[in-house]
């Protein structure tokens, strides 16, 4: 697939030859020996630009970054917002971990801009509390081959709910880090361990019956793929109902999941990550054509449902769980030692992915014994 980049960049001052302009952080620029400049940042969200992007047009993103002295990965972090300033519940998250220690290309992604944006905003930044990172030649370009999303869309099955559920174009679509994409043959697919990095949020209609497919594979590990679905309110508000579907492929083998749920009454967004299950080793699992449909009472008649070991759909509710709101300074650490319970159920039960990064009034379910 070639893809042709229009001329005119979308955010000012990738490369930072121009020093802090469009930035804004005049102690951020540094300069290498031979002249070319760059920025570092650590885990904060000073480095920033707000960006003029299209609405519910498709660009592609691309930059460099080399190794500080933070341990965890670089990132490049989109959010939007309304023209009341508003923040919408879609976000980008690129993550990249570094190879070595000098300049390294982050694998091109792809994003798509909400209808409602008036105002996207980048943030170059770490994913970790300690330390900094490097980051140059950041080039945000709209895309023809890709275009708008309603062009996209058009070529698509009208049913289908989630973006790039193949892969094919990267991360477009789903949140996670870029280095997660795998490629066989030509073939791209999505490779993860125990953690809920990689997510695809989705508009759902309550009550509704979807029908959720998908190819897994586990890699070094005995433990089930996992694939979660929660469920939130407009308001952000996550629902006490969830699903688990975990499956036990052959090791190295391909094989098809499909799986039909129910949208919680009131609930209108729902997220759906994919992950390995193995909480305790370092095994992974491979996602690939992942899809999620909406489906009526006469095609649930012609689909044939996973059944047997291999496969198990697990409806959770956290009903019988304590509600707790973040108050300033917790950690899920300080939360769970509070409550007596593992911080692995307290992770897991909350589906998060910062623990030691909560925010102030956000609910979480506490596990009972």
């Amino acid at each position: 697939m070639k893809t042709i980049i229009f001329d005119k960049p979308a955010i000012l001052n990738g490369d930072f030859e121009q020093g802090e302009l469009g930035w804004g952080n005049q102690y951020a620029i540094q300069t290498e020996e031979n002249g070319n400049h760059y920025i570092i940042n650590n885990y904060s969200w000073r480095v920033s630009q707000d960006l003029d992007l299209l609405p519910h047009t498709t660009y592609e993103v691309s930059a460099s970054t080399k190794k500080g002295t933070a341990k965890g990965p670089a990132r490049i972090t989109f959010t939007f917002h309304d023209v009341n300033g508003n923040k919408l519940f879609q976000s980008y998250d690129i993550k990249y971990m570094h190879e070595g220690t000098e300049w390294e290309e982050i694998p091109k992604q792809f994003i798509t801009i909400p209808a409602n944006a008036a105002v996207s905003k980048i943030y170059l930044l770490t994913n970790d509390p300690e330390g900094y990172h490097c980051f140059d030649n950041i080039n945000i370009a709209r895309v023809s081959d890709v275009g708008d999303r309603k062009e996209l869309e058009a070529n698509a099955d009208k049913q289908e709910l989630l973006i790039n559920g193949d892969f094919n174009l990267g991360l477009y679509g789903w949140a996670g880090y870029a280095s997660l994409i795998k490629e066989e043959n030509g073939n791209k697919f999505i490779r993860n361990g125990y953690n809920w990095e990689v997510f695809q949020p989705l508009e759902v209609v309550p009550e509704q019956n979807y029908v959720i497919t998908a190819k897994t594979r586990t890699v070094n590990s005995s433990a089930p793929s996992r694939i979660k679905i929660i469920f939130y309110n407009d308001e952000g508000q996550r629902a006490p109902e969830f699903y688990n579907i975990l499956h036990v492929p052959g090791t190295g083998t391909w094989e098809n999941i499909t799986e039909v749920l129910q949208i919680p009454p009131g609930y209108h967004l729902a997220r759906i990550y994919l992950l390995s299950d193995d909480s305790a080793g370092n095994g992974t699992s491979d996602f690939d054509n992942v899809s999620f449909k909406p489906v009526s009472d006469e095609e649930l008649k012609n689909i044939v449902m996973s059944t047997g070991e291999k496969t198990r759909i697990i409806r959770g509710s956290q009903d019988n769980h304590i509600k707790y709101a973040v108050q300033s300074g917790d950690t899920a650490s300080s939360i769970a030692r509070h409550f007596g319970v593992p911080v692995e159920d307290l992770i897991d039960e909350n589906s998060l992915r910062n623990p030691d990064r909560l925010e102030v009034g956000q609910i979480l379910y506490i596990p009972q014994k």
